[in-house]
């Protein structure tokens, strides 16, 4: 799975009434904003070296600015004519060389706008043979507490899509279970994405797990869209001995995204008892409840007669 990859993640989950990571696969040609944190990184004298090589000997004088064919003009270029020029070759799977290595460079430059950022990513983690040290590149973002938080989180998403080719994959799969175990926004972010690991068959998330994401949905200082992400995760895991703490949510709830995500997972792993509490939330004031409670309905009701003799 290539392109489609968060995509497809996020289309499940939403449409399961749950509100989860933030969709990475932004691929238009408009750019947004330029950024203003960070600054222009210092133009390299000698061809970058690629994640890991060995660095060239020091130069006695300063040659011109090395930059791959076609790219020559990337200085000078304005931020809309990079994006569109990024963007171009993005999807293209056997990228030359040298332009790999300028994606590379360039993905930590904080001049760049976050969009012309996330399509060079694409690029390096959609390439028919990735990088095997790819990873390092995102750790090393993700772990910059100084870059903003909604790249930070595009960091995480596409760490876990760096697995499948990953040189060091348990050294990803841990920085995606120490996040998960966090209070914040990336906590979600990498919950969903162990679990879209275990749908895959690249790892195995076991009972410690489970108490975990308990643990996370019944403390107050755990983010909301933290607590999202683990109902969908529950639903979509199908984890039955969650469903105490997915009624609590769904009845008692004060916070109307989350009654909505716990009424989707209800429809997705309730049983019987758990209609009357999903169909009294058909008359919530919430539109959007009342929505996913009819929603979870019909839902639980395919299941159960699915399951009739």
């Amino acid at each position: 799975m290539k392109r489609a990859l968060i995509v497809v993640l996020g289309v499940a989950i939403v449409a399961a009434g749950i509100v989860a990571a933030k969709s990475l696969r932004k691929q238009l040609p408009v750019p947004p904003p330029t950024q203003t944190a960070g600054s222009m990184a210092e133009p390299a004298q000698v061809p970058p070296s690629p994640i890991g090589a060995t660095p060239a000997p020091a130069q006695t004088s300063a040659p011109a600015e090395w930059l791959p064919e076609g790219w020559k003009d990337f200085r000078a270029w304005s931020d809309g004519e990079r994006l569109n020029r990024v963007t171009a070759v993005m999807t293209n799977r056997t990228l030359p060389p040298d332009v790999l290595t300028l994606f590379e460079q360039e993905i930590a430059n904080r001049r760049h706008p976050d969009l012309t950022r996330n399509n060079m990513a694409n690029a390096l983690v959609w390439q028919e043979n990735p990088n095997p040290r790819l990873h390092e590149l995102f750790i090393k973002m993700l772990e910059d507490r100084t870059e903003n938080p909604v790249w930070r989180d595009y960091c995480l998403q596409f760490l876990s899509e760096s697995l499948k080719s990953t040189s060091e994959p348990e050294a990803v799969k841990a920085v995606l279970a120490r996040y998960a175990k966090g209070k914040d926004a990336l906590a979600g972010t990498a919950i969903v994405h162990l679990a879209y690991q275990e749908s895959r068959g690249a790892l195995q998330l076991d009972e410690a797990f489970s108490r975990q994401v308990e643990a996370q949905l019944t403390d107050p200082e755990v983010s909301s869209v933290t607590k999202m992400s683990i109902l969908g995760v529950i639903g979509q895991r199908r984890d039955t001995r969650l469903l105490p703490v997915v009624r609590t949510c769904a009845g008692t709830s004060l916070d109307d995204g989350l009654r909505r995500c716990a009424l989707a997972a209800l429809g997705q792993i309730g049983v019987a008892e758990d209609l009357p509490l999903i169909q009294a939330a058909t008359t919530h004031s919430n539109r959007a409840v009342q929505l996913a409670a009819q929603s979870a309905t019909e839902r639980l009701k395919a299941r159960l007669a699915s399951k009739s003799p």
